[in-house]
């Protein structure tokens, strides 16, 4: 930019929050903009814009998704009026909420709807009151994600990859469930089998996006052997919490993602110069979306996984990593890599234990 007038021009446009570093004359090196007072009136301008934009854009999805959900309800109570040839209005009432519409449709609407829209919220609320000392949180909140953002996630990758060629046997074999984890059960090999596999298209995805996120972040502050011990260690727990609750059969990844989340918060807690204080909070806010989430759905969502996934990854962090008050990540030992490169063995054998399975191999 020729000078800082033109730079404040440019920043008032970015409605799409598109610039992450920028430089000016009295700086040495580039910079967020959040961190220059001189481009504050800017910067909030067209982050206030950016973000009563996107409060509109949901505020108008949750209309669209309180239709889908009345749309969803009323064409499960036609279902059960035509099954049950007689319109009883208490009966039918009865008998809808013996089935599992209200709560999935909930469930979506809540995921899919009714957080992004409290998220855009808060985020206008955020921006309206910067001041001078809230652009300071902001602006270590918008080094650590651009920093987070450049960090390689060679492990995660990996993992992803294993949980996504097992996926694709799930639905090349025709039979995608037969190495789902049997509660009460005496096959303990599926403890290994079930978190590599999925419910749904939905479930994969969420799951996938939940370890790309979880993943980078623990590659770049803990090292990369941490990646697939935590999820390894964490949904095997999640798995045996599962398995001594009830009957029936699970299956998904969800064990390892909330070990990893909970590994997260453990570590980020005890090691609180690396991390900015508003990037914990939204840890903290994940695992009460999760937890809202899976009262919602109790009567498909695994809970006891969840919540054992969960302990067994803060305690991991707990044992494994004491307290620091370092500006330096921890350093990945030998001993680390060699325990992670088992970890990768054992997830690798997992999915072709799970693919044999599927395909009757």
């Amino acid at each position: 930019m020729p000078d800082e007038q033109a730079l404040r021009e440019v920043l008032r446009k970015d409605v799409e929050e598109a610039i992450g570093l920028v430089w000016t004359p009295a700086q040495d090196h580039m910079e967020v903009p959040e961190a220059v007072p001189e481009l504050q009136e800017a910067l909030q301008a067209s982050r206030l814009l950016a973000s009563e934009r996107q409060l509109q854009r949901q505020t108008g999805q949750v209309k669209l998704g309180l239709l889908l959900f009345v749309a969803f309800l009323a064409y499960t109570a036609w279902e059960i009026i035509q099954f049950r040839k007689v319109f009883s209005p208490l009966s039918l009432l009865l008998d809808l909420l013996n089935t599992s519409a209200p709560a999935l449709g909930l469930l979506l609407l809540v995921m899919f709807f009714l957080l992004p829209w409290y998220e855009a919220k808060k985020r206008w609320r955020e921006v309206r009151a910067w001041s001078a000392e809230t652009m300071r949180d902001a602006a270590d909140l918008a080094r650590f994600e651009v920093w987070l953002s450049w960090q390689k996630i060679v492990a995660t990758k990996v993992l992803m990859g294993l949980i996504a060629a097992t996926a694709a046997m799930q639905v090349i074999s025709g039979k995608p469930f037969a190495a789902a984890l049997i509660r009460g059960g005496e096959e303990r090999w599926r403890l290994l089998t079930a978190p590599m596999l999925h419910g749904n298209l939905l479930h994969f995805v969420m799951n996938a996006l939940g370890l790309l996120y979880l993943g980078r972040r623990i590659e770049a502050l803990a090292r990369w052997p941490q990646v697939p011990i935590v999820f390894l260690f964490s949904a095997w727990l999640g798995g045996e919490c599962s398995m001594m609750m009830g009957k029936g059969s699970s299956l998904g990844a969800s064990g390892g993602l909330m070990g990893m989340l909970g590994f997260l918060l453990v570590f980020e807690i005890r090691h609180a110069k690396l991390v900015p204080r508003k990037s914990r909070r939204r840890l903290i806010a994940a695992v009460l979306g999760t937890a809202l989430i899976g009262v919602i759905g109790i009567h498909f969502i695994d809970n006891a996984a969840h919540a054992g996934g969960l302990v067994a990854g803060m305690i991991y962090a707990f044992v494994v990593f004491p307290r620091s008050e370092s500006v330096v990540r921890p350093q990945a030992s030998l001993a680390d890599r060699i325990v992670a490169l088992l970890c990768f063995a054992v997830l690798a054998y997992a999915a072709l234990l799970a693919t044999r399975v599927m395909m009757g191999w």
